[in-house]
Formats: C-alpha cells, structure tokens, sequence
C-alpha cells in the first residue's frame, strides 16, 4: 500500500513533505471547504493498464484511502486541493458543483529500467461536492447519483456553521506516460480508472 500511495496522489517534492512535517497546515485562499476522507476504488471496465503488468499493478490495486482539503479564494476565484502539506491547483465549475485538479509528476518505475528518463505520471481528479441536504437525498451512497443531474437539495455554500459540504463524488484518472530515452523499457502508456467517494471530516474546523 505504500508504494502504491507514492505513485498516486502522493508524488509531492521532498521539500514539500518536510515542510508538512514540521508546520501546521495553511490552505490557499480564504475558505475551506472541507476534509474530505477519500476511498478510491478501481473501476476495471475503463482500465487498460494490466494488472499483473509489474509496476503497474499499483496502478489498479482492489481500493486505496487518501484524504484531502478543498480550498478557495473569494477575491480571485482561485481553488485549490491539498494532500499531505502539497497543495495542487484546482478550478471549480459552479453549475455542476465540480472540482478538477491535474497533477503531473515523474514515475520512478523499475520495470523502465535503469537509465530510464521522462517518464511521468498524469493524475486527473474530478468530483462533485454536495451539500448536507442533497448528500441525505442519494441516502449518503455516491451510487446513488442521478444520471445526468445533481440530487435535490440546497447549493454547498458558506453557513454559520461552516460550509456546507458533505460529500464528494466522482473519479480519478492515473495515465502513465513512458519515458522517450533508449534505455527505457517501458514504452507503452496506460490509464487507470478509480471510481471515488469522500466523506467530510468534521475535525478542527475542517
């Protein structure tokens, strides 16, 4: 599991960590949205990465947890997601309640080879925040999304309570992109698909 962590979501600069390590968490922007608890669940149909294909089996392990923080900026609109101290850019499309992060890094894979340069990995996180009210209309099951449409309720937004926002649900999308030098065997790239579901946290504010 750890090494599947490393290759997704995770594949943060050393000095990125270290300063998560040793400082409180500041998130961009003015606002939290929240914590959310993240299960991520291989959706086999939409993969074409091999599951015995060495390395890439971390690529499409049966499930993976991870947790992360939505943030925005009232003044300039800007959003972000935040995983362990590392903090991506994000965009948030208001109509549909979606948060999109893209984050590429490189793939430090054996099976390429040593000598092997350039080979990254692209991850593509899409989900759809809702709010108390319509979290209880899809009975609190990402499942139970409606196709096409968003679940009756009220818009997530600021409250005196903090901002309501109770449940994500969507996808991430991990393409491995090989590397271009001769020393790399590994010349073929593949995508895997995981289905998520994230619950808030409700700690510290969060």
């Amino acid at each position: 599991m750890l090494a599947t962590r490393r290759l997704l979501l995770v594949s943060l600069p050393v000095a990125a960590l270290v300063a998560a390590c040793v400082s409180e968490t500041v998130y961009p922007g003015d606002m939290t949205i929240g914590t959310f608890d993240f299960h991520a669940q291989a959706n086999w149909v939409r993969t074409d990465c091999k599951a015995d294909g060495g390395d890439f089996n971390r690529l499409v392990d049966g499930g993976f947890d991870f947790s992360g923080t939505f943030s925005r900026d009232s003044t300039d609109a800007g959003v972000w997601f935040t995983i362990e101290g590392f903090s991506r850019k994000a965009t948030f499309d208001a109509p549909t309640q979606r948060y999109t992060t893209v984050h590429r890094a490189a793939a430090q894979l054996a099976s390429c080879g040593e000598g092997c340069e350039g080979a990254q990995l692209d991850e593509t996180m899409s989900v759809v925040v809702l709010s108390d009210s319509q979290d209880r209309a899809i009975s609190s099951r990402c499942g139970n999304m409606p196709d096409g449409g968003m679940p009756d309720g009220s818009v997530p937004g600021p409250t005196a309570n903090g901002y309501d926002a109770e449940r994500a649900c969507g996808e991430l999308r991990v393409t491995f992109l090989p590397g271009k030098s001769i020393q790399c065997k590994c010349t073929v790239s593949c995508t895997a698909v995981y289905g998520l579901e994230g619950k808030r946290r409700f700690n510290g504010g969060q």
